[in-house]
This record gives C-alpha cells, sequence and structure tokens, in this order.
C-alpha cells in the first residue's frame, strides 16, 4: 500500500509500506479520506518536538474509510462493506499518545480492539465522505462549544471562523441554539460560517463591542453598556481579541478556550473575580462529542462540508500540505485516497 511517511522538517514522502496484518480483535479499513489538521501543520512545518510523534511513522488522524476485514473476535455488528468514522485516539492500544501516527494518510489502516462506537463509527450509506472525514474537527469544536454549558436561550460569540470554530458553530445550531454570532477578519471564511447558519461579524469593517451589541442588544455594567453576550467561544488564539472580550464581557458570563495560544495574555483577575466570569479550557473531545456528530452528520442537520475547499490526491500530499500551510483561500484542506 501507500502511505504518507513523517519525516519531520524534511517533510513528507509516499512509500510503499505493507498492508497491515489482521489480528483477532482488529478491524482493517481501507482509508477513502483524511483531514489535514493544524497539528499536522505545526509538526511538519515546526518538527515533532514533543508532540508525541516519531520520525518515519505513519501519520494523519483525521479519517474516514470502508471496514474491508474484520478479526475473528470483532463484534458482528460490524460488517465488511460498511462506512466508518474513526477516533484517533482510541484507534491503536496505545491511545492517545499515538493518535497522531494513527495512519489516516495510509490507504489502510489497522483499528485495534474494534468496536462500534469505542474507535469506529457507522456513517451510513449514503452519507458523504467530505462530511464524514470532518468528524474528528467536529468534535473538537463541539467539545468546545458545550464545555460552557450553554442554554438554548443564550446568546452566543464564536470567535474565529477556522475549521474549529465553524465546527463549534456548527454543532450549536444542529442541537438548536439559535442566537450563535461567529466573529472573523475574512469575508470569504464568513461567508462560510453564514451557510451554517450562524450570523457574523467582521471586525476589520465594525469593531467588537458595537457590532454585537447591535446584533444581541446591551446591558448596563455599572453605569456602561456592554454587549449581552452569555458565552464565548474562543477559537481565534488572538490575544488582541481576548483582551477585548475582556473589557466588554457581562457579569455571569461563560467563556470557553478552545484555541491553541502561542503568546501569554494578560487577564485581570479582578475583573474576573468582579464580573464572576467563567473562563475553561476545552481540549479534545469525549464519545459523547463524536455521537452527536455522527448524528448531526448522517441525519443532515449540519452542511459541515462547506469547510472543505481543496482536495489532494495521495501522492499529490506534500502540495496539499503547501497550500494547508500557506492557508490563502483554504478552511480545511482534505486527502482523497480512493
Amino acid at each position: 500500500m501507500k502511505a504518507a511517511v513523517y519525516y519531520g522538517k524534511e517533510g513528507i514522502r509516499v512509500e510503499e509500506k505493507a498492508i497491515p496484518q489482521v489480528g483477532e480483535k482488529d478491524v482493517l479499513v481501507r482509508n477513502l479520506r483524511a483531514g489535514i489538521c493544524g497539528t499536522d501543520i505545526n509538526i511538519v512545518r515546526g518538527g515533532a518536538g514533543d508532540r508525541g510523534i516519531s520520525i518515519g511513522a505513519e501519520f494523519g488522524h483525521e479519517m474516514v474509510g470502508e471496514v474491508v476485514e474484520i478479526g475473528t473476535a470483532v463484534a458482528s455488528e460490524v460488517t465488511k462493506g460498511m462506512i466508518v468514522g474513526i477516533n484517533p485516539v482510541t484507534a491503536k492500544r496505545a491511545g492517545r499518545r499515538q493518535s497522531l501516527e494513527a495512519s489516516g494518510f495510509s490507504e489502510y489502516v489497522l483499528i485495534e480492539d474494534a468496536a462500534l462506537n469505542y474507535n469506529l463509527y457507522d456513517m451510513g450509506e449514503d452519507c458523504s465522505l467530505e462530511s464524514a472525514v470532518l468528524i474528528e474537527p467536529m468534535s473538537v469544536g463541539r467539545h468546545g462549544a458545550f464545555r460552557a454549558n450553554p442554554k438554548p436561550i443564550d446568546k452566543i460569540v464564536v470567535l474565529g471562523a477556522g475549521p474549529i470554530g465553524m465546527s463549534a458553530a456548527a454543532s450549536l445550531i444542529a442541537e438548536g441554539f439559535p442566537n450563535v454570532c461567529v466573529v472573523d477578519t475574512n469575508d470569504w471564511r464568513l461567508k462560510k460560517a453564514e451557510h451554517l447558519g450562524a450570523s457574523v461579524l467582521n471586525t476589520m469593517k465594525q469593531d467588537l463591542a458595537p457590532g454585537l451589541s447591535e446584533q444581541f442588544g446591551e446591558v448596563n455594567v455599572y453605569g456602561q453598556m456592554v454587549p449581552d453576550v452569555d458565552v464565548f467561544i474562543d477559537a481565534a488564539g488572538a490575544p488582541v481579541l481576548f483582551e477585548q472580550v475582556m473589557k466588554i464581557v457581562k457579569p455571569g458570563a461563560k467563556i470557553s478556550i478552545i484555541a491553541v495560544y502561542k503568546d501569554e495574555v494578560p487577564v485581570s483577575l479582578a475583573q474576573v473575580m468582579s464580573k464572576e466570569v467563567s473562563i475553561q479550557g476545552a481540549s479534545g473531545y469525549t464519545d459523547g462529542d463524536i455521537r452527536k456528530v455522527v448524528d448531526h452528520i448522517i441525519n443532515k442537520k449540519t452542511d459541515i462540508a462547506t469547510m472543505v475547499t481543496q482536495v489532494f490526491k495521495l501522492d499529490d500530499i506534500e502540495e496539499a500540505f503547501r497550500v494547508a500551510i500557506k492557508g490563502e483561500g483554504t478552511v480545511k484542506v482534505i486527502v482523497d485516497l480512493t
């Protein structure tokens, strides 16, 4: 089989590898689509570091494929020909520490200790592969959104119209949250957020506070009028934007941080205390998040595939990464392994 192999800053090579041997508890999946994640971009651009990937490893962790071989001890509910989404954290016995080496960019992947709703998720017969390949990033977005325990009546702002921000917004909208606004500086990306059902705000054209006040109204906080926003979901990772949020956040509001910050952000703990603001981090996802996302996708509650902007064949994966790293005119770059 062909597989993309990671060589750190020296790049990626497509090599011939042996198709994995199936053990009694394992399932062999023929990969159909794989997504390029921000983490993949970081390890190709910046090297392995301590991120949990080895030089010479097959890699990629966002994938959807077809079951082609089943071990003798795997439950009968897993069947040949089934189209499955894959949880990379549980795909290997080593767990999370091997999730970046889950072989998403290989023509075949071995799922160890295979079971439905553990590391395999049935995507049905007519699911779009471009949607199904997004269950992993969409689960990250959903987890971040629901870490804030939002209520359907809440007015919710998602900062950042990248894959995770759009996934957070799409999950909320699919689950009946009508008041979701996505904030970004890129009109082209914001059009996609609108397509998913969100309202939008371009802060290159309108400042954050007046823009949100226009959409959601205002409340009086100690004589200062601030936007009536209940929940902020930070998928932007922009220190300046976070500082703006802290200046305008209303008492009792919640902030969920999904973004990976590269720089320190000054936060006034006095302000957090006096306004009783809840700030929490969100990392990864749970099985419950994945199940919700699978439901959204197979029941067409969201058109999350609108995020897919470029598709490359496996032989062209180096170009796929160049495009993804450059980031111009992209939201989500995927690889077609058929």
